[in-house]
């Protein structure tokens, strides 16, 4: 009964720690980074490099020409950079821990379980890194905040 609440522990700590380094994203871009830039008034997608983004605007380079945009006409930007640390690790938790809890209920020796943990962890880093290279995602530098935007609050008092 302990080895079992050992590895329900471990396995709960494995993926809480996956998903909240995943949540973590980077805020800043650097100049000659691929961005996509969404238009307030016409919802048109520029994609280029960064070549300035300021409090008043944002310079692209889009086809090898300049295109200044003001800031109160851009609804968001969105750099095309992906790392594959997030899939690598995402994997690595996750076929780490199905071989924790499959170690846990058929091996017969420590060190097979090493073994068997070992080689399911690095089997996932690769699996998840491979996954997450085929998919060219997108992370927000900037949103514009306003009217545009819906949401629905509930206020509770006691």
């Amino acid at each position: 009964m302990t080895k079992h609440r050992f590895v329900t522990a471990l396995v709960m700590v494995a993926v809480s720690a996956s998903t909240a380094w995943a949540g973590q994203k980077p805020i800043a871009a650097n100049t000659g980074e691929r961005v996509v830039v969404t238009q307030s008034g016409s919802r048109e997608e520029l994609q280029g490099r960064l070549l300035d983004l300021s409090p008043t605007s944002l310079a692209i380079l889009v086809d090898g020409r300049r295109v200044d945009v003001p800031i109160e006409n851009v609804l968001r930007i969105d750099v095309r950079n992906d790392s594959l640390k997030d899939g690598a690790i995402l994997g690595g938790a996750i076929l780490g821990g199905l071989g924790v809890v499959s170690c846990a209920g058929f091996a017969q020796s420590a060190s097979q379980c090493v073994t068997a943990i070992t080689v399911n962890t690095g089997f996932g880093v690769l699996l998840g890194a491979g996954i997450d290279a085929l998919h060219k995602g997108r992370t927000p530098i900037y949103i514009k905040a306003g009217a545009s935007e819906k949401s629905v609050g509930i206020t509770l008092r006691f």
